[in-house]
Order: C-alpha cells, then sequence, then structure tokens
C-alpha cells in the first residue's frame, strides 16, 4: 500500500510540474432561488453555486479534478448554535489519474462511473452511489464519486468498462432537518447498524459493442447496497432490576448484492429505442444479530436477551428501463421513460415476531404484516423507492437560434394500487432557459407535486408528502 500511495504521489508531482500549456480547466457559477409556491418561503436545501474542473496532461498521464462549491442556507438560529460565518462546503467530487494507450485507459483515484444504455434511470448504473439532494438532477450532478480502480478496453466495435474498489459507498441521506422532500421510514442510530464485517470491496463490468444498427451491452456487478436495510430485533431486560425491559433493539446492515443484466440502443431515421434491464440477488449478511446492548450509556443495564429475531432476507427483484426518442412537428424534442420494479423471489422467516415491537415509519402489526413489507432495494434505479412503476415524460423546444428553450418534464407513478387506475402522484416541471450570452444564462422554472391520500399509504405516500415542496426557482448561470 506504502509502494502504491509513492507512486501515485509520484505521478502527480510529474504531471503538475509538466508545461503549463497542458492545462486546460473550465467550470461555472451559479446563483439560484427557490421558494414554495403555497406561501412563497424559501426552501432551504443545500445546492452547488459553482464548480471548477480541470485537466493537467504530460504525455500518456493526465490528472482529471473537479471540486464543487455547495452552499447551505443559514437559519435563523445559526449564530446560535455556532460562531463559524462560513455556509458553504468545498466538495472535492472527483480527483483522479489516467493513463492512456491507443486501445485502453487506466484510471486511480475518487471517481465518477456511468454506465447504461438509457440517459437516466438505468438499473445497470451501480458504480457509484447517489446524492439524494440532486436526485432529480441528471447525468453526474446526482452522483457521489468513489476512490476505485477503473480500466476501460477498446477493441475495434468492442468496448469492455471495469470498475474494482476495496470501499463500500453508501448514498447520501438527506437527514430530516431541511425542507428536501424525499425521506425515508427510518433514520437508524449509529449504533444500530451492523457494520459490514468482511473486505467490503465492490467491482464489475460494462461490455458494450456497437454496430451499424446500435449498440448491444452486458452488464454484471457486485456490491453492498447504498442504503441499509432492516436486519432484525432484540428485547432486552436487566436481571438487576426484577427483569425489566428496554425497548427494543432495531437492527440495520447493508445486503450484498449481485446484479446481472443486458441492455441496447437501437436506431433508425424516425426514433432512437434504449433500453437496461438487471436481475438483482441480494442477501442479508447478518445471519445472527444477538450482540451485547449496543447502547453505550445503558449497555451495563440490560444484560440478558429475551429474543432475537434476525429477518435473514434473500431477494431476488428485476428492475427495467425503456426510453424512447424522437422528434414531433414543430421542431418538438420527445423524450418517454418507463421504468418497473418487481420483487420475483422473497425469502426470510416465515412471521415476524408476535410481540409489540415499535418500527418507526411502519405501523407495525405481526398479525397483517410481513418482512416483505419492510423490504427497500439498496441498488438500481433510485425513483424505486418512490413508486414500483413510473412514466416519465420530456418535450423540448428551442427557439430564436436555440437561444431560448422551453421544456416540459413529468414523472408520473402509474402503478396500478385499485381498481382505480388514476395516477395518484405526479412530479411536473415547467422550465425556460435564455442565453443572454454564449457564456451567461437565466432559467426560470415552475415544479407542482401532486399526491393522492386516497393512496394505500394515505397521508405517508410519498408523492402526498411532497407537495409541499412545489415551488419556482430562479438560476443566473455563468459558465467559463
Amino acid at each position: 500500500m506504502k509502494n502504491k500511495s509513492y507512486i501515485f504521489i509520484l505521478a502527480i508531482s510529474q504531471i503538475i510540474s509538466s508545461e503549463p500549456s497542458n492545462f486546460t480547466f473550465s467550470g461555472y457559477s451559479n446563483f439560484s432561488y427557490i421558494s414554495r409556491i403555497s406561501d412563497q418561503s424559501l426552501i432551504n436545501i443545500p445546492y452547488r453555486m459553482g464548480a471548477l474542473t480541470f485537466e493537467k496532461q504530460y504525455e500518456d498521464i493526465s490528472l482529471i479534478g473537479q471540486f464543487a462549491l455547495e452552499y447551505h442556507v443559514r437559519n435563523d438560529s445559526y449564530f446560535i448554535e455556532t460562531s463559524n460565518p462560513q455556509d458553504f462546503v468545498l466538495d472535492m467530487r472527483e480527483f483522479y489519474i489516467t493513463y492512456n494507450k491507443k486501445n485502453y485507459e487506466l484510471k486511480v483515484g475518487k471517481q465518477i462511473h456511468s454506465w447504461g444504455n438509457v440517459d437516466e434511470n438505468s438499473p445497470l448504473d451501480n458504480g457509484s452511489a447517489l446524492d439524494y439532494y440532486y436526485m432529480f438532477f441528471g447525468g453526474t450532478e446526482r452522483k457521489i464519486a468513489t476512490l476505485s480502480l477503473g480500466f476501460d478496453l477498446y477493441f475495434k466495435n468492442l468496448e469492455i468498462n471495469s470498475v474494482f474498489s476495496p470501499l463500500h459507498s453508501t448514498n447520501r441521506l438527506p437527514l430530516g432537518d431541511d425542507d428536501f422532500p424525499v425521506e425515508l421510514p427510518v433514520y437508524p442510530d449509529k449504533y444500530e447498524i451492523i457494520p459490514v464485517s468482511s473486505i467490503p470491496y465492490e467491482g464489475g463490468l460494462f461490455i458494450n459493442y456497437s454496430t451499424e444498427f446500435g449498440e448491444v451491452s452486458f452488464s454484471s456487478f457486485s456490491g453492498y447496497d447504498r442504503i441499509f436495510n432492516f436486519s432484525g430485533v432484540n428485547e432486552y431486560y436487566s436481571t438487576q432490576f426484577n427483569n425489566f425491559k428496554s425497548s427494543p433493539d432495531l437492527v440495520f446492515g447493508y445486503r450484498r448484492t449481485n446484479l446481472i443484466g443486458f441492455g441496447a440502443t437501437i436506431l433508425n431515421r424516425f426514433f432512437t429505442t434504449r433500453f437496461d434491464y438487471a436481475f438483482f440477488n441480494t442477501r442479508d449478511q447478518n445471519k445472527t444479530i444477538k450482540r451485547p446492548y449496543p447502547n453505550p450509556l445503558q449497555s451495563s443495564l440490560y444484560d440478558s436477551v429475551a429474543f432475537s429475531f434476525p429477518l435473514q432476507e434473500n431477494v431476488k427483484y428485476e428492475q427495467y428501463t425503456i426510453q424512447v426518442d424522437t422528434e414531433l412537428p414543430f421542431n418538438i424534442d420527445l423524450s418517454i421513460q418507463l421504468f418497473e420494479h418487481n420483487i420475483k423471489q422473497y425469502n426470510s422467516v416465515d412471521t415476524l415476531p408476535d410481540v409489540e415491537v415499535d418500527i418507526p415509519g411502519f405501523e407495525y402489526d405481526p398479525d397483517t404484516m410481513q418482512p416483505r413489507d419492510l423490504f427497500i432495494p439498496g441498488m438500481g434505479v433510485p425513483v424505486s423507492i418512490l413508486t414500483n412503476k413510473a412514466l416519465f415524460l420530456f418535450f423540448k423546444r428551442n427557439f430564436l437560434n436555440e437561444d431560448l428553450t422551453f421544456s416540459f418534464t413529468s414523472l408520473m407513478d402509474i402503478e396500478n394500487y385499485s381498481e382505480n387506475k388514476k395516477v395518484t402522484g405526479s412530479l411536473n416541471e415547467i422550465k425556460a432557459e435564455y442565453s443572454i450570452t454564449q457564456d451567461l444564462t437565466i432559467l426560470l422554472g415552475i415544479t407542482k407535486i401532486n399526491g393522492s391520500n386516497k393512496h394505500p399509504d394515505g397521508e405517508e405516500y410519498q408523492f402526498y408528502k411532497m407537495e409541499d415542496f412545489s415551488h419556482s426557482r430562479f438560476e443566473l448561470k455563468y459558465y467559463f
């Protein structure tokens, strides 16, 4: 490890000391304001105020980096809690070196990986974790880089991308202390999560073959889930105080997930069709969850286990996304996506414990509830936390020599929850973007979210809870 670090530092030093003419950079600054439609109040979520991307090249070696400045709005009590005047975070989004030859490229460092045939929401795209705060953004904006080794091989029409990381990458989750609308059912304490005991390596392949009619691809990936899973529950009691029982010990962990998948891009003169399909096999790594009472402040009080109930999940599920792109009359660009998530096989213990256990985020009833009801996929398309079936529509039209762009985006929950086949939830955005100059753009957008409380989840339905996030926004963006 020391030798590898030395080689990495030596390579960076050599690149930096090379000719200045081999240095390029670009970036943007973004001034944004977002407020609720309901009462025009400010929505307090972080956003990237600026970013800088650079590349320094020396012969076949390049140093590539991207830094972003993330702005956090200060609330009224900010200076009561701290005297730190800084309201931004400097984020090193990527920093890696590459070694390029004619038929291959080797990349080492903190980098973002993007796989798949569809533009967004590909179930094959699991090489990088997700930043939930940028969940509704496109491309690499919503991804988190991981320290990894990437190797890309090119041979005629064949391209092979591979990635390996010795680290477990998890999603960045909103913790419920700001105005971001998407929340998980439960946020466990650190001591409630059993860490991965073995080496948390992750890796995979993406193979793509190009023809004159399009492309076909195959993908395989293995890693630990990006989101924690509910692993089971323990009940403790104290022999010192007349068998006094504690509150249940909820145990969480990270499943190991393997996937195989394939996809294609089919071209013709009228439209382009893309699709990605992935089959996931995930298994809870915690065969036993028995342990001393995990809360360090009470570990000496509760000294015996009343019962221990591990779920031991073993789940097979599939996801696919189909995308069609075409041009309508009047030069309107149209893109349609259909996403679906299905659990094909679920295995765990037969029933949940027949005792009163308070699982936050769930109305726990052992008579009617099954372990399957608690399952949340930890890999695949991020929108699967909102719905099992979604339809995306995107319309775009350019005006004034492409200086002015109007677009409409819609995300609709089309899962059939009952005989009433109406759309129970949707997110719709109308946006106008105008290029004042070649480097300066202004953006105005309105986002409206609708959710029905007649959904089986009632007022806990994600789209219903997101309605208050309906907003208007303004951006002034300068590129350099």
